[in-house]
């Protein structure tokens, strides 16, 4: 059996994310900036599924 990862990640879905941290950097003038990469890696991560 092969199992493949697939992630479910519209356009809109990856848009928004990225306005909304960016939204988010310049309110908290620049001190949310070392969370993003975190918060990147769980927003792939919980639109990923696995096929089979």
């Amino acid at each position: 059996m092969v199992k493949k990862l697939r992630c479910d990640v519209s356009f809109a879905d990856s848009l928004l994310f990225l306005l909304g941290w960016t939204v988010l950097v310049v309110i908290t003038f620049g001190l949310a900036s070392p969370f993003f990469l975190f918060s990147l890696i769980k927003f792939m991560i919980n639109r990923t599924v696995i096929e089979e």
